[in-house]
């Protein structure tokens, strides 16, 4: 599976145009998390447009990201995987969402439920991931992702001839 799947959260059903600056108010660290759900909902929304503005606006320059096996890529090899169009991501669904801000940091955990394909086999299944976002003159920037197929998910069909464990 393509490490597409780390962008995902990812990495959370509003527009890839709003806005991502930090709000500097009464209550901000409630404004930071709610800034964080935005991001992680549009960026969802990006990849199955395969909308590589809304990942270079997102994506720190040193942007790393480990998919579900275990491929690293930097932001320009994530951009090009997310676009090439390879996968087709028909739905994606956050299920799970936390995130947790320390200062100018913050950290998402999710598990989002996906359904994609690609020439060769359904990818579909439940997908748990991390984010790691920082604070760059006022917007958060996604510095490091993290995917990781959860097993045994519903979605998730042993391939033929795979023993199945009891």
């Amino acid at each position: 599976m393509k490490t597409t799947f780390a962008v995902f959260v990812l990495a959370a059903a509003l527009s890839a145009t709003g806005t991502l600056s930090a709000q500097v108010a009464t209550g901000r660290e409630g404004s930071d998390e709610q800034q964080i759900r935005k991001i992680e909902q549009d960026w969802l929304e990006a990849i199955q447009k395969r909308d590589a503005s809304y990942l270079e606006k997102i994506e720190a320059p040193d942007f790393i990201v480990t998919g579900p096996e275990g491929r690293t890529l930097n932001k320009s090899g994530d951009i090009k995987d997310t676009t090439s169009g390879e996968t087709n991501f028909e739905q994606m669904t956050i299920d799970h969402l936390n995130v947790r801000i320390h200062g100018d940091t913050a950290i998402a955990n999710g598990v989002a439920t996906v359904k994609a394909r690609t020439k060769e086999r359904d990818e579909s299944g439940q997908f748990a991931w991390t984010d790691v976002f920082i604070r760059v003159h006022g917007e958060w920037k996604a510095v490091s992702a993290q995917v990781t197929p959860i097993p045994n998910s519903p979605e998730e069909k042993p391939a033929p001839n795979e023993k199945q464990h009891e």
